[in-house]
């Protein structure tokens, strides 16, 4: 049974628009400026900067890297528990 995202991008398109700011991105992750900061300066989060230095995160775009990022560390979680 596939497990369900956490976000739901109709519903995040509907609730924030199309293009997340960094403010959404903070609440959305509960994560502090410098994090949130971060996590676009390095690219880890997808985002495309405007007025050359805010940054805009597509909304379906940070879903994928969300159910990306949930997966990767179940993934971590599993290794962990395994035997060697």
């Amino acid at each position: 049974m596939a497990q369900e995202s956490k976000f739901d991008t109709a519903a995040l398109i509907s609730e924030r628009g199309l293009f997340l700011t960094i403010y959404d991105i903070m609440d959305l992750l509960k994560v502090s400026r410098p994090v949130a900061d971060r996590l676009l300066k390095t690219g880890r989060i997808p985002a495309a900067k405007v007025n050359g230095r805010q940054y805009r995160v597509r909304a379906d775009d940070f879903v994928k890297w969300w159910d990306h990022e949930v997966k990767q560390e179940q993934k971590n979680i599993l290794r962990g528990c395994l035997p060697k």
